[in-house]
């Protein structure tokens, strides 16, 4: 069956996409062969007030073709631009209509490139856009002429990432990791200890935990290089402790074999999205898991559409910038009104809902807490 789905599949996008412009096999940025002699750059005009504002549409099939375009700055999150690209491609194709997709490369997040590439979207005609920029770029980007008349998703941030108002056309995808954590710390009535890695993710994590927890009674620092944590579990600090895990998916494995080994009297192991994936089962045994709480804010989708998208090998159950951008590329094409997907967009966030999951012998499975 898979095989007939992916023949069809092969068909489809061979007779209606030839002349859609996707590139997504590319290996390296589109936008460096397009790089403006900075002699001739383009100048940057700053709105000061007065914004465009994007008219709420939706698609309407009238022969021509979906555009949407994709930025991302490949040296800050070229992890993500491939697989962001795919989820937007395989929510088109499972909605059978015809699209083109173009994906610009501004490499970093510097004023220059930022405009530079936002010039050339808007000078290829797209008024849909994904970003996938971080907050750093937020404030740029908000304040550059050339995005005036463009919808503009971010998968990545949160609304509550600015400190200042944004354009209404702005929509923001990225979860709350406050609010996972503050439905764990529901699991937390004793005391709490905290372990963090020093990475970007390790500190957001931190900052949220400590402005959440008033008394941490242990606050560790899990070096980037120490694999070996004897002396971290066996603290007798630590005993009888909900210990929130801020560590990525290899640390927190060893974390959580060593604490099963040293026989830790720890309570709860909670852990956020950052830990909800199934490689975490493949490096533990299910002794070690025991104990553990995870958050997950990723809904499930229809069937075929979540074929399509595994075809083309993006991951919309674990991965949660993916589910992130078709919650986005979703609202942008027909502002959901097929009901789906489960996210509401209110004051331009996407709300996601968290549930709590537990470790099975092979998987996880949802905690009911009526």
């Amino acid at each position: 069956m898979k095989n007939l789905f992916l023949i069809v599949l092969a068909i489809f996008v061979f007779t209606g996409c030839l002349k859609k412009e996707i590139p997504v096999q590319q290996t390296k940025p589109t936008v460096k062969e397009e790089v403006v002699d900075p002699q001739n750059s383009i100048s940057y005009e700053y709105i000061e007030k007065e914004e465009v504002k994007v008219e709420e549409e939706i698609f309407i099939d009238d022969g021509s073709d979906f555009k949407v375009a994709i930025i991302f700055p490949s040296k800050v999150v070229g992890k993500y631009g491939n697989s962001t690209i795919n989820s937007v491609m395989g929510y088109l194709l499972f909605k059978n209509t015809k699209f083109e997709i173009e994906s610009f490369d501004s490499e970093n997040e510097t004023l220059e490139n930022i405009t530079n590439t936002f010039e050339q979207i808007k000078n290829k005609g797209y008024k849909r856009v994904i970003a996938l920029h971080t907050k750093n770029a937020l404030n740029i980007i908000n304040n550059i002429s050339q995005v005036s008349g463009m919808q503009v998703y971010f998968p990545l941030i949160e609304k509550i990432d600015s400190a200042y108002d944004t354009s209404s056309n702005f929509i923001f995808g990225s979860i709350s990791y406050m609010s996972q954590m503050n439905k764990l710390l529901t699991l937390s009535n004793e005391d709490n200890a905290q372990f963090y890695e020093e990475s970007g993710i390790g500190y957001r994590l931190k900052a949220i935990y400590e402005s959440l927890v008033s008394d941490i009674v242990v606050n560790q620092n899990i070096k980037i290089m120490n694999n070996n944590f004897k002396n971290i579990v066996t603290n007798e600090r630590l005993k009888h402790t909900n210990l929130m895990i801020n560590t990525p998916i290899v640390k927190s494995s060893i974390i959580l074999s060593q604490l099963y080994a040293y026989e830790v009297e720890n309570g709860a192991v909670l852990s956020t999205q950052l830990n909800y994936n199934p490689l975490l089962i493949s490096l533990t045994q299910y002794e070690d898991r025991l104990n553990l709480i995870l958050a997950n804010s990723i809904e499930n989708t229809d069937d075929v559409l979540t074929e399509t998208l595994t075809l083309l090998d993006t991951d919309i159950k674990y991965n949660w910038v993916n589910y992130s951008t078709l919650v986005g590329i979703n609202y942008i094409f027909s502002k959901n009104r097929d009901n789906l997907l489960k996210n509401e967009i209110v004051d331009s966030q996407v709300i996601y809902n968290t549930n709590l999951f537990y470790s099975t012998e092979n998987g996880f499975k949802k905690l009911n807490l009526n």
